[in-house]
């Protein structure tokens, strides 16, 4: 088997190098013992994971963990980059503010980490705004927890804090226009829920359509918030319903002819689906905006 990896990946080596280069490569291990190390730039993400199922990684994830930030930085920054190795699936983009720079990155940094359950890494944009990337290998930070956080980095490193919490997104190309369309929320945020300290998608869709009247990035805003449900007409009807009845639930059952029962255990799937808790006046908005705007 590896003599056939070594045929796909000519520039592949057998043995680690005592130059300490060996970090350039991507290690496995067979069950014999043998190892292979093949060049980072001469294999994917996708190649990545489809071998790590056939044989032993060798230290990869702290190599790819010590190179993340930088490549990561270079290719959220500047278009047309090729996307950074890495063996994450799928990341969502945490954008933060700060108000002052007065302190070390570094213990900021550590101090943020030790609230992520997940797999993380950041990329500051300047010194004082950044994202943190995490990823759904455990389970993710909710807004709740944020702003916990948030209040305690406040305290301990005396700076004010915003947060904006983007949505996952498996990890190619399109990153890069997610991160973009994220961070115009984040903006608008800052200017228009000032009293936020975490906002996310949901909070700002109502300001993000007002200010892109010319709505040419509708379809993007369909698919964060509703993805697979924009396809379920009868739970999207039922949703619609609900909030044209004043969320009066007896009345919106009546007028879908159906029970109770039934309306709540729809109501309850699009929250999980969508993430958006209709019986909360800001997202209960931002349900029937969309909600419009897919019709």
């Amino acid at each position: 088997m590896l003599e056939k990896l070594k045929q796909k990946f000519p520039n592949a080596l057998s043995n680690k190098m005592e130059n300490g280069e060996d970090y350039k490569y991507i290690w496995f291990e067979d069950f014999m013992g043998s190892t292979i190390g093949i060049p980072r730039s001469d294999i994917t993400a996708e190649e990545i994971r489809l071998l790590e199922l056939l044989f032993a990684p060798l230290n990869n994830q702290d190599i790819l963990k010590t190179q993340a930030e930088p490549s990561w930085k270079t290719f959220l920054s500047e278009p047309n980059t090729p996307l950074p190795l890495t063996s994450w699936e799928n990341i969502r983009f945490i954008h933060f503010k700060l108000s002052h720079a007065d302190f070390s990155i570094t213990d900021f940094e550590d101090a943020f980490l030790a609230f992520v359950p997940a797999e993380a890494a950041f990329v500051w944009e300047n010194e004082t705004s950044g994202i943190l990337m995490e990823t759904d290998k455990e389970e993710s930070l909710s807004k709740k927890d944020l702003i916990a956080i948030s209040t305690t980095l406040e305290s301990d490193f005396y700076v004010k804090t915003r947060m904006f919490t983007g949505r996952f997104h498996p990890v190619n190309l399109d990153l890069h226009h997610h991160r973009n369309q994220e961070k115009k929320c984040f903006d608008l945020a800052q200017v228009h829920l000032p009293d936020l300290k975490v906002s996310d998608l949901a909070d700002i869709l109502p300001h993000s359509l007002l200010h892109d009247k010319s709505f040419l990035n509708k379809k993007w805003y369909i698919n964060e918030i509703l993805g697979q449900t924009q396809q379920d007409t009868e739970l999207i009807k039922t949703i619609k319903t609900y909030i044209e009845c004043n969320s009066n639930a007896t009345y919106a059952a009546k007028q879908l002819y159906i029970h109770r029962n039934s309306l709540q255990y729809r109501i309850d799937k699009f929250s999980e689906r969508t993430g958006l808790d209709i019986r909360n006046f800001r997202h209960a908005l931002t349900s029937y905006l969309i909600l419009l705007l897919n019709d």
